[in-house]
Order: structure tokens, then sequence, then C-alpha cells
């Protein structure tokens, strides 16, 4: 096994984000190895936190980014487009956000899906090969 820290990121859907989380964490883990493609293992992951806080979006309302989001159609914790969760995640990951420490995933809430679909992103370790 190698003890060398793997970002991921993938896109789960589920009823809750934990049970979103596993179900696509069982599917992963019965992939074969790929060697010229390594996978995180998401079997260590213990904690699934849904972040709630967009403060870092709050910056488009001064002109920066893109126009995507927009702060007055909800409360934090609000479903986000596709590319605002992405550069969400992004920030909390250069930040080293509590929420993206070894063992715990990031959560986000997207919208415009027919059934709760959540971004999730954080570091684990290299599967075993």
């Amino acid at each position: 096994m190698h003890p060398y820290p793997m970002l991921f990121r993938f896109t789960a859907s589920g009823p809750t984000p934990q049970r979103a989380f596993a179900a696509y964490a069982a599917k992963d883990s019965e992939q074969p190895v790929a060697p010229f493609a390594p996978r995180a293992d998401l079997t260590k992951v213990t904690t699934v936190a849904v972040v709630c806080d967009r403060a870092p979006l709050r910056a488009i309302d001064a002109g920066y980014f893109n126009a995507s989001y927009d702060p007055a159609a909800g409360a934090d914790g609000a479903p986000l487009s596709e590319d605002d969760a992405e550069w969400l995640a992004d920030r909390l990951i250069e930040d080293d956000a509590p929420c993206v420490r070894p063992g715990t995933s990031g959560a986000l809430l997207l919208a415009d899906a027919p059934e709760p679909s959540w971004l999730f992103f954080g570091w684990s370790v290299r599967a075993a090969d």
C-alpha cells in the first residue's frame, strides 16, 4: 500500500450524503486495480461533512469570478451549480479546510438533479495495488 495522499473528487446521488458516499465507495472498491490510473482508497474516509458555508462565493457579489451564483436565491447550504461547487471545492482544498482532512470528505449539494446529488472531495491514501 502506498502511504501517499491522493485527492478524490466525484459526484454521487442518494437520499443523504452519507448514503450516496457509501454507495459510490462500495462500487469503487469493486473496480480492478489499474496501475496507470491510481485511485484514492475511499474506504479510509469515515466522515462526510456537508459544507454549508458559501463565504468564498460571496466574492461574486463584488464582480469577481462568474455570475452564476446568486446569493439572494437561497441561504447558505442551498444547492449549487456544478461549476460553483467545483470552484468552492478547489478553494476549500487550497485552504486546507477541516472538511478535506484525511478521513473526512466534504460534500456540496448540487442543483438541478431529480434526486439529491452531491460533489464529494477530500484526501485519502492511494488504494492498494
